[in-house]
């Protein structure tokens, strides 16, 4: 094993592997967030609102489901602060954990919908704050 102390490494060492790992945590968690809010809002409006409300607040019954809240910071929380998921969410209908979403829940990627319009709906719900 080299001793790197001896030739003054230790320090730009360290910092520079802090430093990767701070930027590969963010670049994770933001890959997505390159949407249009105000473009997701018309989305949102146009395929999501029926069953999570305008305001994205969820809780409409939908026979042996209810609607998830969508709204922030639980959005967030919910997804592990990672755009990716919430997207594999929306196109895949699969939930943060890797397991199915309800069947209620549609596949919006099966029905057309792009990654781009994904990104766009997920702008715009980072905007979408907790009333509660």
């Amino acid at each position: 094993m080299m001793n790197f102390k001896s030739k003054g490494l230790v320090l730009p060492l360290a910092v520079a592997g802090a430093l990767a790992l701070t930027v590969g945590a963010v670049a994770t968690a933001t890959a997505a967030g390159t949407g249009n809010a105000a473009n997701g809002k018309k989305i949102f409006e146009s395929k999501c609102a029926v069953c999570h409300k305008t305001d994205a607040s969820g809780g409409i019954n939908l026979g042996d489901t209810t609607s998830a809240d969508l709204q922030s910071p639980g959005l967030e929380d919910m997804y592990h602060n990672n755009d990716k998921l919430i997207e594999r969410a929306i196109l895949k209908g699969i939930d943060e954990e890797g397991d199915q979403l309800d069947s209620v829940m549609p596949r919006w990627g099966d029905a057309g919908l792009t990654k781009a319009q994904a990104d766009n709906i997920i702008a715009f719900l980072h905007t979408v704050k907790t009333t509660k």
